[in-house]
């Protein structure tokens, strides 16, 4: 069992920038002697005048095939709380600040129900994976009958593990594409890892900037920091980056065994 916390704070310095807070545990479950996982994921996020919490209910099924390979399909359900506050809309350089503008909505939010799907093919060599969110894209209200709803998303990612001659060392690239159908980012990573216990390493975010990645792995607790440097000309004067925090604790399933045998579980 799993259980990680990850906080984010991106473009330092800007006014209402986002902040989000993800607290999650997933484990894995054997049923009718096949492996499935479960998860239950609390994310909090707070993005210019909206402050949203989503509650998610997750499963997956594994498929698994030779040479350590396996097919992962998981479905999500979320429940949404989306709170709209217009009292913060600040209109710069207009002759017209009156407030009660119907042009200008009251603020307002709405309460309602998500899904995600997603597929992964997992190999000790490499990993693809593919999902969307929001799948169809659920509304809410924003005031004065004005509706307002979250676009689908697509992501696409990718990775590769590359043993080098030195058995303690171990590179790992990898790409990270996300689009709503209208604007899009993708990511590109070089990371190394060392002794299974040290890794670090550089990503190139497309139109943004460089983030760098620091982590360990001590036991059952794996800790990782990443900074966001902002180069693009349009973000870097009004930001000093973007931070991200990150932990995990696994706990160790095993079954019982016959003396001097033991096993290790890992899901997702």
């Amino acid at each position: 069992m799993e259980s990680a916390l990850l906080h984010r704070r991106q473009w330092v310095g800007f006014t209402n920038a986002p902040v989000t807070s993800v607290v999650s545990v997933n484990m894995p479950v054997k049923f009718l002697g096949k492996d499935h996982g479960v998860g239950v994921i609390m994310t909090n996020e707070k993005v210019g005048l909206f402050s949203n919490t989503y509650m998610t209910g997750q499963y997956a099924y594994k498929f698994k095939f030779k040479n350590n390979k396996f097919l992962h399909v998981a479905l999500q359900a979320s429940f949404m709380n989306i709170d709209f506050d217009a009292s913060k809309i600040h209109i710069p350089d207009s002759e017209y600040h009156d407030k009660s503008d119907p042009a200008i909505p009251n603020g307002s939010g709405g309460k309602t129900l998500d899904a995600g799907l997603g597929v992964a093919w997992i190999t000790p060599k490499y990993y693809v994976g593919v999902s969307a969110s929001h799948l169809w894209e659920p509304g809410f209200d924003i005031g004065d009958d004005r509706s307002a709803y979250v676009a689908r998303t697509y992501y696409l990612m990718g990775g590769y593990n590359i043993k080098l001659n030195n058995p303690l060392i171990e590179l790992q690239p990898s790409a990270f594409f996300k689009s709503d159908a209208v604007t899009y980012q993708l990511d590109v990573t070089a990371k190394v890892e060392y002794n299974k216990m040290f890794n670090g390493g550089i990503s190139w975010r497309k139109g943004e900037g460089f983030v760098f990645l620091l982590g360990v792995k001590i036991k059952n607790i794996d800790a990782g920091y990443s900074y966001d440097l902002v180069t693009s000309s349009a973000l870097s004067g009004a930001t000093s980056g973007s931070h991200e925090l990150f932990i995990r604790y696994s706990i160790p399933l095993t079954k019982k065994r016959e003396p001097g045998a033991s096993k290790s579980v890992r899901i997702l």
